[in-house]
């Protein structure tokens, strides 16, 4: 018996998985008998573009009506599927990517097909083929034979030459959701008389990551198993994932504050052989199931975090670098002191209570409660900021900050233009972030005649002096305002200054 996922292998339009945006033009073309001389099918690996190149090819020649093309039971459709038909050439671009190749495959063009009314030459991994062999297929390409139907599958079109897109009709194949593939998987299952938990087929669906091929490459692991019916926890342990219930111990944890807990419960999944790049994205995905029940920033502070661990753990994937991804996302929690929406557990109400406390944190819904609007305080303003975009943060955090009333009011000095003219831009998406995180519903933008005192965030008080005009008869970089300003930012001063040519030319 075959790999599963070659005998699951659709045959039909029907049978293929998603990608309807792709099944209904070339249904269309078939119907009409307009196909196309070439497509170009692009996407991420295992999503079915080698599969609809062969349904294609199937139906090209297929001897059922043309609504019901393929039908995948035929002598035609099944020689295509055993990869035997004469006028079907599948071929490994990766490995045949000369022009040696290319003037091969030219000269089989010019025979004319055997069995169906077209050949079908099916490039898989295009995107390997060197440019001078795309150059040497140019020509053919753009004066097919009428007996010749290209089809290339790629999942890097950005590698494809332009010259070849533009002679193809392109289609980009999307990844497959997670419902999509535990219903496939349900199915598969059900024909293999197999029974398995709907949480595990949930499971082995998140882990195929939108591939199809992957996801029936992970159930053929779990086809092995004795367990019936085969359980998440089982599942778990056939992709060396860690418990479900010691990720939600460790992430109860870590939003109530207990930092020696969290470390603790990590360094045991840690010692008993859980990579911590795979800890690291459970965590991931347990906040992000926190997140969709319901919406906090604190949550999202911590998946961000995560995240940019992640990507260090590539490089080293060491205890020590688990439990700094810990700490991050312990801080990127407190710093945001947005309330966390999953309570904990009566028995470990205590443990939290001895944990600092976070900042007062910012109501989720400012129309239920607002802060007292007398003043602002540090924290709530830092709130504020980190609530912002960072090219807006820069921009914001400039501005010396006032509570008048259910006002923030935003003062800049005189000479920051550019940070009046943005902040003014951006009032209507800078309110309801002021509403969230300081309960002011409306945001003004001031402007001061002096210098402006440092907004509250800041622990060195005022800002840098500014910069000493250019000396007189200077040009060109001492006179940009541009060169000014960082002056003035890095508190800079001039010590020498010389012009050099921009070449050796006299």
């Amino acid at each position: 018996m075959g790999a599963l996922y070659r005998k699951k292998r659709p045959a039909t339009f029907d049978a293929v998985v998603g990608q309807e945006h792709v099944k209904e033009v070339l249904r269309a073309a078939i119907q009409k008998d307009r196909l196309a001389h070439a497509y170009l099918f692009s996407g991420p690996r295992g999503v079915g573009k080698t599969t609809l190149a062969r349904i294609l090819a199937m139906a090209v020649g297929c001897e059922a009506g043309p609504e019901a093309r393929p039908c995948g039971t035929c002598a035609h459709c099944r020689r295509v599927r055993e990869g035997t038909h004469p006028d079907v050439l599948e071929i490994d671009a990766a490995s045949n990517n000369s022009v040696e190749d290319v003037r091969e495959l030219k000269e089989r063009i010019l025979l004319a097909p055997v069995l169906a009314p077209k050949k079908v030459i099916i490039l898989d991994e295009a995107h390997m083929m060197s440019k001078s062999a795309f150059n040497a297929l140019l020509k053919t390409l753009e004066e097919p034979p009428e007996h010749v139907l290209f089809v290339f599958a790629t999942t890097e079109p950005e590698r494809m030459p332009a010259t070849i897109q533009s002679r193809t009709q392109h289609f980009r194949f999307r990844r497959l959701s997670d419902e999509e593939i535990a219903a496939r998987l349900r199915e598969v299952a059900e024909e293999e008389g197999l029974a398995v938990e709907e949480e595990a087929l949930r499971l082995l669906a998140r882990a195929a990551e939108g591939a199809m091929r992957d996801a029936l490459v992970l159930l053929e692991r779990v086809l092995t198993l004795d367990e019936r019916p085969v359980t998440r926890a089982a599942v778990e342990r056939v992709l060396g994932l860690p418990p479900a219930e010691a990720v939600a111990g460790l992430l109860d944890a870590l939003l109530a504050g207990e930092v020696e807990g969290a470390l603790h419960r990590a360094e045991a999944l840690f010692l008993e052989g859980y990579a911590p790049r795979t800890l690291v994205r459970e965590l991931k995905s347990a906040l992000k199931e926190r997140l969709l029940e319901r919406p906090s920033d604190a949550l999202v502070a911590a998946i961000l975090a995560l995240d940019e661990a992640d990507e260090r753990l590539a490089k080293d994937e060491s205890r020590l670098g688990l439990e700094l991804a810990l700490l991050r996302a312990h801080r990127a929690l407190a710093r945001t002191g947005a309330p966390v929406p999953a309570p904990q557990p009566a028995e470990e109400a205590p443990k939290a209570e001895k944990a600092p406390p976070p900042p007062p944190p910012p109501p989720l819904e400012p129309e239920r409660q607002r802060p007292a609007a007398a003043g602002l305080d540090r924290a709530r303003w830092r709130a504020f900021l980190e609530a912002l975009p960072a090219p807006l943060r820069a921009v914001v955090r400039e501005a010396r900050p006032e509570a008048k009333g259910e006002k923030l009011v935003l003062r800049f000095p005189a000479r920051l233009k550019f940070h009046i003219e943005r902040a003014r831009a951006e009032q209507a998406r800078l309110a309801p972030v002021a509403a969230r995180a300081l309960g002011l519903g409306e945001v003004e933008v001031a402007v001061d005649d002096g210098e402006a005192e440092p907004p509250p965030e800041e622990d060195e008080p005022g800002p840098p002096e500014p910069a000493p005009a250019p000396p007189p008869g200077k040009k060109g970089l001492l006179a940009d305002p541009r060169f000014q300003r960082l002056k003035e930012i890095f508190g800079a001063e001039l010590v020498a200054y010389e012009e050099e040519p921009l070449s050796d030319e006299k």
